[in-house]
């Protein structure tokens, strides 16, 4: 057989080759980036407040499209509950919430149940995030092991049903596939950058004056350091998140 003749093994095909496996290099790296970045799972008297917070740790937008989070049930490993996340993007360095009741859990992007207590609170349970392709990018068991949803080693750190807690990544965003390493207790931060201790931290996102809107909140300003007072229309700035 002539080696020479095989398109897979020609030698002018080797650049094309070695371009293809750059890419699904890079498509893999780019589905990793979404990461489980904190949750509450257990609040002092009812579950009423739970969220589950992703990061996307990449460098674009990533529709969220096709993925999908599974709740899984300790005692017979079977899923219990699917989080269908599509219809979602999520940009770079930015963060998507998960509740039940956003009038209870700050910055939540995605109110998809009314029930309470709808994150079991182990002993052990796990959740774990899927790709639009079904492959598994990332998972954390907790209050125990359990298999294969424990990454490396069981977090130490367990939720609180009389201290105001979460378990977060920390250093926020960081991720070493070990969730001994990765999760310790934080304050409560959905939506924003996880912070070590207890409580609850949360801070409503506000988004971006527009550029026309901020020309004018800096004229107006200017008019009323002069002392110039003249009417102007009303004008309403976005703030929602």
């Amino acid at each position: 057989m002539n080696l020479s003749g095989n398109r897979f093994t020609s030698a002018k095909n080797i650049p094309a080759i070695i371009a293809f496996s750059l890419s699904a290099i890079i498509s893999s790296s780019a589905s990793a980036a979404i990461l489980i970045n904190e949750i509450d799972y257990d609040q002092p008297g009812s579950d009423t407040a739970e969220f589950i917070e992703l990061f996307n740790n990449g460098n674009s937008s990533t529709s969220l499209d096709g993925y999908r989070i599974d709740l899984i049930n300790g005692s017979n490993s079977r899923v219990y509950r699917h989080i269908d996340l599509s219809g979602f993007s999520l940009n770079s360095k930015d963060y998507f919430v998960i509740c039940n009741d956003p009038s209870q859990v700050a910055n939540c992007n995605d109110v998809f149940t009314s029930s309470t207590g709808w994150i079991q609170n182990g002993a052990p349970d796990a959740l774990a995030l899927y790709d639009n392709e079904n492959n598994r990018i990332d998972s954390l068991a907790y209050e125990g092991t359990l298999s294969p949803f424990t990454e490396t080693a069981a977090t130490n750190a367990k939720d609180s049903n009389t201290v105001i807690t979460s378990l977060s990544r920390l250093p926020d965003g960081t991720d070493s596939n070990n969730n001994q390493t990765d999760f310790n207790l934080g304050c409560l931060t959905p939506g924003t950058a996880n912070i070590a201790g207890t409580g609850n931290c949360s801070t409503n996102k506000v988004s971006a004056v527009p550029l026309p809107a901020a020309i004018w909140l800096f004229a107006s300003g200017l008019l009323g350091l002069t002392g110039i007072s003249r009417a102007r229309p009303y004008h309403s700035v976005n703030t929602s998140s």
